[in-house]
């Protein structure tokens, strides 16, 4: 039974990932430090139930600190709210999206195209707001709103098709967004130069918006929403078990590991605004496997129907730097917040040593030595043993609330690798299963 754990682990797991991934429909609750602000102007601090940029535009569901009880608000109810994290949204009427009716349809009603209260995400702050919005199709619309101003102006890039003879010949985009952006700054003549080579992407339009705030009122610390990448480093420790498979041109075998002690690193690098959902981690692992098993071989003997069956023992030992680059995506959740990771490895071994000895045989041999794979065969085989492999992992976990300020997590991972065979015909692919219990060593933005 010890031969097939390691395949049982890779089955538990994926089939745990699969039953996580199914629970993020149930478990849609996402409730992170943030606040609201009631029309009054009074900031009552609590948590949001965030449940991503396109459904936070319409809606808030706040619960006080100390109270169970959940309050939906739309945003004519409310000045704005935000998370701890950092992300703004304020309320405020939004026109409908720029568009031109197509041919043969009809224009839009004036219901369809009047303003709606939205609760739009501030990308920049200052004399003029640069906000955003997230449409359930998944595209962002970005607006200018000065002081002032009643209605927030959206910043629209078209795309013009070129149809000639009922071809299409070309296609070309319209910046729109830069006449609109030279008749709001007009009054500062320096911006007007970088408004006529700004991109349409959220970068260059903060870094516009930013440079008319600083240019409008200089020596002020102008407001803006950064999302710079973040990156945190967590030490992982626990165990690791292990099965190789040891194949030749005519049998297959397992040789199992015990358990071994894991250490490691891990990078975590993630958006802001996406960091508690999907990051990209990198990590840095060390750990020993010494696998062992026993096979027979047969060898034909002169006559009809006579072999020699001779038992072998086999103890590969290494010990392998390996490093994991994974993508996580961690589910909603409060106390406990399940996630999924899937990735690639390169292990290298700092330490190679396959050994084998003859335990006996059916002519009633004793045992031999221990010696290196291959060095008794008589033959010359250049280079039979690799110190690089490459592998796919999986893993589940829990992440759970932090230890002053540092959150901590237990995952359980599979590993399916290729081994360290070189010499033709042969292969030794490896399995392995670990269970980690991770801390990180960054404090949480909300207990720093």
């Amino acid at each position: 039974m010890a031969h097939y754990s390691a395949d049982l682990f890779f089955t538990a797991t994926i089939i745990g990932a699969s039953i996580l991934g199914a629970r993020e429909a149930q478990a849609q609750a996402d409730f992170r430090p943030g606040y609201i602000v009631q029309p009054a102007g009074d900031t009552v601090r609590g948590q949001i139930d965030y449940r991503g940029a396109r459904r936070g535009a319409q809606q808030c569901l706040f619960r006080a600190v100390g109270d169970k009880e959940v309050v939906p608000f739309q945003p004519s109810q409310l000045r704005g709210y935000g998370l701890a994290s950092g992300e703004h949204y304020l309320s405020q009427l939004t026109p409908a999206a720029a568009s031109l009716p197509s041919a043969g349809q009809p224009a839009a009603t004036e219901a369809a195209t009047a303003p709606q209260p939205m609760f739009l995400e501030v990308l920049a702050a200052g004399e003029a707001h640069l906000l955003a919005r997230h449409d359930p199709a998944g595209g962002t619309h970005y607006y200018i709103l000065k002081k002032g101003a009643p209605l927030p102006t959206e910043l629209v890039q078209e795309r013009r098709q070129v149809v000639q003879d009922g071809n299409l010949r070309s296609e070309t985009l319209l910046p729109v967004f830069r006449g609109v952006l030279t008749t709001q700054f007009a009054d500062c003549p320096a911006v007007l130069l970088r408004v006529s080579k700004t991109e349409y992407k959220e970068s260059a339009l903060v870094a516009v918006v930013e440079q008319y705030n600083a240019c409008r009122q200089p020596g002020q610390l102008v407001a803006t929403r950064k999302q710079p990448t973040e990156a945190n480093l967590e030490v992982l420790l626990g165990g690791q078990l292990s099965q190789t498979t040891y194949n030749d041109n005519e049998n297959s075998d397992k040789l199992s590991a015990g358990v071994a002690p894991e250490l490691g690193l891990a990078l975590r690098v993630g958006r802001r605004t996406a960091k508690q959902k999907l990051s990209l981690r990198l990590e840095l692992h060390y750990a020993r496997q010494v696998a062992t098993g026993t096979f027979e071989r047969k060898t034909a003997l002169p006559g009809p129907g006579q072999y020699l069956t001779t038992t072998y023992e086999a103890r590969f030992k290494a010990a392998y730097l390996r490093l994991p680059a994974l993508v996580r995506y961690t589910l909603p959740g409060t106390k406990l917040r399940p996630f999924i990771e899937v990735g690639a490895s390169f292990n290298y071994a700092i330490q190679l040593d396959p050994q084998q000895r003859k335990v006996s045989d059916s002519k009633g041999a004793g045992a031999t030595d221990w010696y290196t794979l291959f060095s008794n065969t008589g033959l010359f085989i250049v280079d039979p043993f690799r110190r690089y492999e490459t592998g796919f992992l999986a893993g589940v976990g829990l992440q759970s609330a932090s230890i002053a300020g540092h959150p901590i997590a237990v995952l359980a991972r599979v590993e399916k690798s290729d081994g360290f065979m070189a010499a033709s015909g042969y292969s030794t692919p490896v399995v392995r299963g670990s269970l980690l219990l991770s801390f990180d060593l960054t404090k949480t933005k909300a207990e720093q």
